[in-house]
């Protein structure tokens, strides 16, 4: 009998997760375009992403401003995909995409990528 409430158990905790799982992926909006990338905090998102890509990498590009970028809800953060331009080392103009993480209520920023 325990064997039998042990097993129901594990299904409702399976059929619970996948619940929240599911509910989970509709708080995600699409990402939209920023509409005022003059912003100081977005700048200052772009400025933080090429400082932490250096520190990351090893790299030495020094950043110049955010070109572009969109934003995305994620229940209980955002998302921010900016478009951010650089200069190399060598003095040559590149632009980058970056991923990052914000949770303002925890001082949360994290990049999640940089290409």
């Amino acid at each position: 009998m325990a064997t039998c409430s042990q097993l129901l158990l594990a299904l409702a905790v399976v059929a619970a997760a996948v619940d929240c799982t599911a509910a989970f992926d509709q708080d995600h909006t699409p990402f939209k375009p920023i509409p005022d990338l003059s912003v100081p905090r977005i700048q200052e998102l772009g400025r933080w992403a090429v400082q932490q890509h250096n520190d990351q990498t090893g790299d030495r590009l020094t950043f110049t401003r955010v070109n572009g970028g969109q934003f995305q809800i994620v229940a209980p953060a955002l998302n921010y995909l900016l478009d951010i331009d650089a200069t190399n080392v060598d003095g040559t103009a590149s632009t980058h995409t970056a991923l990052i993480f914000v949770q303002y209520w925890t001082n949360t920023q994290r990049l999640d990528s940089f290409n």
